[in-house]
């Protein structure tokens, strides 16, 4: 229970890392609070918690509007009287595969406000309490696409792009206000229910689970990950490692 007497914000918490990661936190200790826009389904993984014994709470917010995220934190604070933790793994890749010559104007914005001004204004949203407190674990999820490229997703390689040097810059202030900043950029995370089944996307033949990234989260806003700050986990299964052969 390494959580025990935490409290924490996940973004996303719907469905895939983000539902892992509140379930992986929960199941450790740690209030939880479950944002997401999909009202039945952050209430239903409340309610698993709640089941399991767990505290959690469903708060439904449009992450690309600062006045709602701020009004869920305080929601957040007036339930469990703390944050000490805050996930931001909200974000959406491209709708669909385009050349960015093809891709027109007024198109994208709503790609960089889900990915970029969402994670930006949820972290700005709690750090005042974090500091005051002098204690807080943050974990921002960007993309291999950050590092690699992918070809006809630029809009979403710039925006997953912005999250890595964004975490460094806060890591690098925040370092002796007791806060730790990281970043996780996964690849080819399975739907849930997904088989595991061949896939050569990656050195392990496989996509990865939820709870395997959500294992990753849980160590980084753990106390045991105190002198890591700044950084930036690829978990992908090796696929940025290099060509995988025929």
């Amino acid at each position: 229970m390494k959580f025990q007497g935490k409290s924490a914000i996940i973004t996303g918490a719907a469905n895939g890392i983000g539902k892992a990661t509140a379930l992986k936190l929960s199941k450790e200790g740690a209030k939880v609070a479950l944002i997401d826009i999909n009202k039945e389904k952050i209430e239903a993984v409340a309610a698993d918690i709640r089941k399991s014994g767990g505290t959690a709470e469903a708060i439904v917010v449009d992450i690309t509007k600062s006045v709602e995220i701020r009004a869920a934190v305080a929601k957040v604070l007036a339930a469990f009287g703390q944050i000490d933790i805050l996930v931001n793994s909200a974000g959406a890749g491209w709708h669909k595969q385009i050349p960015f010559k093809d891709t027109p104007d007024g198109s994208w914005e709503w790609i960089i406000d889900l990915n970029v001004k969402g994670t930006m204004y949820f972290t700005n949203a709690v750090l005042n309490h974090m500091v005051e407190r002098k204690y807080g674990k943050i974990v921002n999820l960007s993309s291999i696409a950050a590092h690699n490229g992918i070809p006809n997703l630029a809009v979403y390689c710039a925006s997953k792009g912005a999250i890595v040097p964004f975490t460094k810059a806060l890591a690098m202030e925040l370092g002796t206000s007791g806060i730790n900043i990281n970043c996780v950029s996964p690849a080819l995370v399975a739907l849930e229910g997904e088989k595991l089944g061949p896939c050569n996307g990656t050195f392990l033949g496989r996509k990865g689970k939820p709870e395997e990234f959500a294992d990753l989260i849980a160590f980084l806003v753990s106390d045991e990950a105190a002198f890591i700050t700044g950084a930036d986990y690829l978990i992908d299964g090796g696929r940025t490692l290099g060509p995988r052969g025929a």
